[in-house]
Order: C-alpha cells, then sequence, then structure tokens
C-alpha cells in the first residue's frame, strides 16, 4: 500500500478514538457501516491529478493540513442579505442547532429530522454502502455526524422553500464537517429546497456534504444552492440525484467563497418523461479555486437534460467545468444540451473547460460548447461614450453576462436574493 498523505493518515490514527463520539455509535449496523467507510478510505486515500477527473483540482493544500495558520488568507467574506422563510433548518458548526431552526410549522407529509438523529436511532438503511465508489464519499461514511433528512410525502406540495443552513462560526476548534444529507420526494410531490453553506470571519477547515436525493414519479425538486464558506475553507461537495418518470429536477448552484471548492452533481435519470436541469454561476477573485463537475446519466428513452454554467473570474483565480452527458444504448430520443462560458476580468485569471458527450444511442438530439473571454472592449467603449464610467460600465457588461443565467431561476424569491448576491460580490470589481 502506498504511503498516505498527512490528513488521509491522521483520520486513519484516530477514527477508533472518533467512533465512540459519532451518532449511532451503539448500533452495531452503523458502527460496520463506518468501518466499511473508513477502510475503503484507507485504500483510497484523498483524489489526486492521477483521476481523470480530479487532474484540474490539486488537493495538496488541504492534505498537508488543514488549520495551517501559516497558510491563512486575509479576506472578507460577502455577507449578502438574508433569506426570507418560515421553514429553516440550521447546523451551526455541522451539529442541528434546534434553537435558531424554525421547522415546527412544516405542513404535514413533510417530515424532516437530523441525520445525527436518525443514526441514534438506529436508521441506517437511510445510507446506502457506496463507500468503496469514491473516496470523499468513503470518507463522509467513516465519520457523518449529521445533516438533513427531508423525506415528503406523495402529493404534497410545500408552499414556501425549505431553507437549509450550514453555518461555520469561530465558537469551534473543529477543523472539519462531514455532513451526510439524504433528500426523498415522493410521487406528486413538489419541494423548493435553498441549501446554504455560510462561514463567519476567515476560518480554516474542510467541509465535505453529501447528499443524495431520490425523485419519485412526477414529482418535482427546485434545489438551489449557496456555496460562502471562509476564504480559509476546502468545500468538497457531491449531490447524486436519480429521476424518476416524468419527474423534474432542477439545481441551480451559487458559489462565492472558500479557497478550495468543488461542487459535483451526479443526476441518473431513470424514467421517460423525466428532465434534469442542471444551472449555476461561480464569482472567483484573489486566488479562489471552483471546481464544478457534472455527470448526467440518460439510462432509458424520451427525457432530456440541460445545463449551462458561468463563471465570472478576477485576479488570479482559476474555474473549471467538466460536464459529461451520458447516453446509454437503451436512451433513444433523448435531448442533452451543455454550456459553459467564462468571462475573465484579469490577465492572470484562468479557466479549464472539459465538455463531453459519450453517447451508445443513435436517435438522440445532443450538444456542448465552452467559451471563454475578456470584457468586449467595444461595448466598453461604448458604455463610457455615453458618459458612464469605466467601474458602472464594466459592471453593467459583467451584470448581463450573468443575468440569462440567474433568470432561468424558476423560483423568484430565490432569483432575486442570488441576484441581490451578484450584485454585492460585482460592487467589489
Amino acid at each position: 500500500m502506498e504511503k498516505l498523505t498527512p490528513l488521509a493518515q491522521n483520520y486513519v490514527d484516530r477514527f477508533t478514538t472518533e467512533l465512540a463520539l459519532l451518532p449511532g455509535h451503539q448500533n452495531p449496523a452503523t458502527a460496520q457501516l463506518r468501518t466499511d467507510g473508513l477502510n475503503a478510505f484507507a485504500d483510497l486515500d484523498f483524489p489526486n491529478h492521477r483521476i481523470e477527473e480530479w487532474r484540474f483540482t490539486n488537493l495538496n493544500a488541504l492534505t498537508k493540513g488543514v488549520a495551517n495558520d501559516a497558510d491563512a488568507i486575509d479576506g472578507t467574506a460577502i455577507s449578502g442579505p438574508e433569506f426570507e422563510t418560515p421553514y429553516a433548518m440550521i447546523f451551526v458548526n455541522g451539529r442541528f442547532d434546534a434553537g435558531t431552526s424554525q421547522i415546527s410549522a412544516l405542513p404535514a407529509g413533510v417530515h424532516l429530522s437530523s441525520l445525527a438523529a436518525e443514526l441514534d436511532a438506529g436508521n441506517t438503511d437511510l445510507i446506502s454502502n457506496k463507500a468503496t465508489e469514491q473516496s470523499l464519499v468513503a470518507l463522509n461514511t467513516a465519520f457523518m455526524e449529521d445533516g438533513f433528512v427531508l423525506t415528503v410525502d406523495a402529493g404534497v406540495i410545500l408552499d414556501r422553500p425549505l431553507q437549509i443552513k450550514f453555518l461555520a462560526t469561530a465558537a469551534t476548534d473543529r477543523p472539519a464537517r462531514h455532513m451526510r444529507n439524504v433528500v426523498r420526494i415522493g410521487a406528486g410531490a413538489q419541494v423548493t429546497l435553498l441549501e446554504e453553506h455560510i462561514s463567519e470571519g476567515t476560518l480554516s477547515y474542510f467541509a465535505n456534504p453529501q447528499t443524495s436525493i431520490t425523485l419519485a414519479s412526477g414529482s418535482q425538486l427546485q434545489h438551489f444552492k449557496y456555496q460562502n464558506e471562509s476564504i480559509n475553507a476546502f468545500h468538497l461537495a457531491l449531490t447524486e440525484c436519480e429521476v424518476a418518470d416524468d419527474a423534474t429536477y432542477e439545481n441551480f448552484s451559487l458559489s462565492t467563497g472558500a479557497k478550495l471548492s468543488r461542487n459535483e452533481l451526479a443526476t441518473t435519470i431513470v424514467g421517460s418523461g423525466a428532465k434534469s436541469i442542471l444551472n449555476g454561476a461561480y464569482l472567483m477573485r484573489g486566488k479562489q479555486h471552483c471546481d464544478t463537475t457534472t455527470l448526467t446519466r440518460h439510462t432509458v428513452p424520451k427525457n432530456d437534460s440541460e445545463q449551462v454554467y458561468k463563471g465570472v473570474l478576477d485576479d488570479e483565480a482559476r474555474g473549471i467545468f467538466q460536464g459529461k452527458i451520458q447516453i446509454s444504448k437503451d436512451a433513444q430520443q433523448v435531448g442533452g444540451d451543455q454550456l459553459s462560458k467564462a468571462l475573465l476580468l484579469s490577465d492572470r485569471a484562468t479557466v479549464a473547460c472539459k465538455p463531453e458527450l459519450e453517447i451508445y444511442a443513435d436517435d438522440v438530439k445532443c450538444s456542448h460548447g465552452a467559451t471563454s473571454g475578456e470584457l468586449d472592449e467595444d461595448a466598453l467603449f461604448y458604455l463610457q461614450s455615453r458618459g458612464i464610467d469605466e467601474k458602472s460600465a464594466r459592471k453593467i457588461l459583467i451584470d448581463a453576462f450573468l443575468a440569462d443565467v440567474i433568470e432561468e431561476i424558476s423560483d423568484d424569491a430565490v432569483k432575486t436574493y442570488f441576484s441581490d448576491i451578484a450584485t454585492e460580490w460585482l460592487d467589489r470589481v
């Protein structure tokens, strides 16, 4: 066996001690699930550039140690506006905070609980044992401490968005959060979910959230995510979603935070008439690194997927987009479209794009594309010639670049919220 990276070895060395402190430790099935995860992670270690899907994102800064004050970066996080909704579940430093949450008013048929409570109750069947497939999933399985479990009964329509907020504060010495989330939407149900990862100050920590979503026949999930972790944090997230017949999964991810972030989405369409919509925007400056990786699998005929991601990169920021649409030989009459665009505000900013189509069927309609470039000098000159100062003109053009993808957000309240966040980020350009 190859020598493990320092952080991986640290996890292996302290697993036995940590096990007795984690939720569900008294349940043999949970303990075995965690042990299987640890063993798989010890075999795999953290992903590195030799793995094709990770060749653009180097985790050395993480695996050599998270809480290294010498590597701290000065910076002020975007405070942003507050999202208003009567339904909110709050996690502070990786643990459910009942005192600040508002979940008692949820309507009948919407069941929301913390993963820690479910594991303590012995409900390990919520966690599928895929620990051997990916190292970060395996690590999460071994050390998962909390998260949200959302189950919505068939036919239920939630009238307002449900907010799930993961908040990191200075009142902790814990350098990692391994959150595990489970979402199950019943047939014909409709839910809007806003998932937020927010940090106060410039904390150095590692967030490893893993989310599993299942959409039953005819259901709809609007899943919006805002990532504004500390400028010294590492955020490595995976969301897996299975979409049944006539169901719709809409995901929009907005990223402005973290020293290094990766938002990975794996969607499997298993029913005809289903639709997957993956859109997003990332706004990076300084030396931030943001990786968006998607995989959409079409496994049956007559369904559609689409995805559009836009990035704005300033200073020495780096953006990554890797998107793959995979169509099996039985998935005839399928449509799949994919587009990535990046706007570089500095000659030191960089972007790497890798769009892919992997098609084994012959009756499909697919497209993919990727572009990157600077602000249009002619448009900039035109605005300035009309009496608009250069800074304002730049903001107008950047806002126009982002506007069409934000406009695709189906929930008006979330659309306004994300638009306000983007405006605040642009005020610093």
